[in-house]
């Protein structure tokens, strides 16, 4: 059996297996890059090699992007394929269809940071000034909420109103709309840590309320379009950045707003459990290359500050 064939056949067999968002995703990994790559190939999978693994990673790290554009993915999606394969030749093992599998001899560098020379970490201004371009825009209510509460798309795009006790002033983030292929509604969450009750601070109280009164009737969801329907993930990106470019902001992913959520609190001098808890990290890694990253940064304003004090040109 070819390798590309036993991929195949395994995407298949985890399709009554997985959740739907995550069978979507690895359909994507596997339909559009593993199994042409292999197929290509054409290597046998009990012939399959860690250095023909490995030279897939780098592939597709240089040069593996499928949308006409030159360069190669990112190593977060990379990471996502090589994690997949390690998944279905781990059960190739199983199955006695190999006795060792070749991925595990395999390697990609190790994550040092969840951020990037990319990521957009605004300031408290900077994120006023976002917030001041999107007053009386249909995505106001998203963006206040992204910053304020540090969601993710998916968690600000889940929220229901069911979500919100104005009574005890309290918001939940227990629901997520997702999209891979198709659009995904689920009660759950990215992590168990990410399920958290926030207080509803008064200034996100209002606009519910105001959103509340002009909400169509019978909408479930919070952040929906004029006319009810829930709002797509990817439409709420493209929606975002084109009011960006309008008001001449810097160009960011809507998930940048989430760690400028995380760079603010530091700057309010919160400390890295603080913060931790309030972006419901997982782990206080994650937090601290946060933190690490905006100090980098937080250095360079502040020799700009010093220059000139004692010495003047």
């Amino acid at each position: 059996m070819k390798v590309s064939e036993y991929l195949a056949d395994w995407l298949e067999a985890q399709e009554t297996i997985l959740e739907r968002s995550t069978f979507e995703a690895y359909k994507v990994y596997l339909g559009r890059h593993l199994i042409p790559y292999f197929e290509e190939l054409g290597v046998e999978l009990n012939e399959l090699t860690a250095k023909q693994i490995q030279e897939y990673l780098t592939y597709k790290l240089k040069a593996g992007r499928l949308d006409g554009k030159s360069g190669g993915l990112s190593t977060v999606t990379v990471r996502k394929h090589f994690s997949v394969l390690k998944q279905a030749l781990n059960d190739a093992v199983v199955q006695g269809e190999i006795s060792v599998n070749p991925a595990m001899f395999a390697k990609m560098k190790r994550r040092k940071s969840t951020l990037t020379e990319r990521t957009v970490l605004l300031t408290a201004s900077e994120a006023r000034k976002v917030v001041q371009a999107f007053e009386g825009h249909i995505l106001y209510p998203v963006v206040v909420l992204a910053l304020y509460y540090g969601l993710r798309r998916s968690e600000v795009l889940g929220l229901k109103w069911s979500a919100i006790d104005f009574e005890n002033n309290t918001l939940t983030v227990c629901h997520t709309v997702v999209k891979n292929i198709s659009i995904v509604c689920k009660d759950s969450t990215k992590t168990e840590a990410s399920r958290a009750t926030f207080q509803l601070l008064p200034e996100v109280r209002e606009i519910l309320l105001n959103l509340k009164e002009k909400a169509p009737q019978g909408s479930e969801y919070i952040c929906v379009w004029e006319d009810g329907r829930l709002m797509r993930p990817d439409s709420v990106t493209r929606g975002f950045q084109r009011v960006l470019k309008k008001h001449n902001l810097p160009q960011m992913r809507f998930h940048d707003l989430r760690h400028s959520t995380a760079s603010i609190l530091f700057d309010k001098g919160m400390s890295l459990e603080d913060v931790k808890n309030w972006m419901r990290h997982t782990d206080i890694e994650t937090t601290s290359n946060i933190y690490l990253h905006y100090g980098r940064g937080r250095k360079i304003l502040i020799s700009h500050d010093l220059e000139g004090l004692l010495i003047s040109k």
